[in-house]
């Protein structure tokens, strides 16, 4: 078996233990067909919303706890045992450093990811399904990668050249909101199901997108159903570019 073929499928992390950190409840998705893939990363520790309709009645400190999300989506290149995701959607904008881990089973089957550039170890459980298959599609502005596995999908859309989000986190931990903030929040990772021609979010770096239909497929474009930072809905089209199945 080679090491393309030992990572198809949807993988759902158990944890992460780094030196200075452990992690058993956020909530990660990874699916992989071929050599594409999109992965989505939602903390369980999210502000309240009931009481507001968009992410711009937020305050600084609950800003903060939501862009503790990750989603990036791309390719994969692999070289003996290490696998690099190449983040060509990324929530966060251009990333650090190259995302790249050492890759073995353990005799139950799941994956132990081991960090090369940064200290750390994930657990991964995979779930098969039927019918695989990585959609691309882009607009002028944004770029997007959908991989469905069954009824499951993850989705990643993003700014194409997306600037590093760090200095408008930044801004947020001194108590202020900056202008812009919106950009940071600009863009959908979401894990979800297929309901007919749509995907609807169970997870999404958007919440008030959740339990909505995010995406409509259709033969030769995709809409995206976008929720913005203000709560305005738009439907914004984008021309399938390839199919992997």
């Amino acid at each position: 078996m080679s090491l393309e073929n030992d990572i198809q499928g949807h993988w759902i992390r158990d944890w992460i233990k780094a030196p200075s950190f452990e992690d058993h409840t956020t909530r990660v998705h990874w699916a992989q067909v071929g050599l594409d893939y999109a992965d989505v990363r939602i903390p369980r520790d999210r502000p309240d919303l009931s009481n507001v309709s968009a992410l711009d009645a937020l305050s600084a400190d609950d800003l903060i706890k939501l862009a503790q999300a990750e989603g990036f989506a791309g390719h994969v290149t692999l070289r003996g045992d290490q696998c690099t995701w190449h983040r060509e959607i990324n929530l966060h904008g251009t990333p650090d450093a190259p995302d790249v881990g050492e890759i073995s089973f353990d005799a139950e089957g799941r994956m132990v990811e081991t960090g090369v550039h940064a200290e750390y170890t994930e657990l991964w459980e995979r779930r098969l399904g039927s019918d695989p298959k990585a959609i691309r599609f882009s607009s002028v502005m944004y770029a997007g990668l959908l991989v469905t596995i069954g009824e499951m999908s993850v989705i990643g859309i993003g700014r194409r050249n997306k600037p590093s989000t760090k200095p408008l986190i930044e801004a947020l931990r001194t108590g202020r909101v900056p202008d812009g903030i919106g950009v940071l929040f600009d863009g959908l990772h979401a894990v979800g199901r297929q309901s007919g021609g749509s995907v609807v979010a169970d997870l999404a770096t958007q919440p008030f997108a959740e339990g909505c239909p995010i995406l409509s497929v259709m033969d030769s474009h995709i809409v995206w159903h976008r929720v913005g930072f203000d709560g305005t809905r738009s439907d914004i089209v984008l021309e399938i570019e390839t199919l992997t199945i």
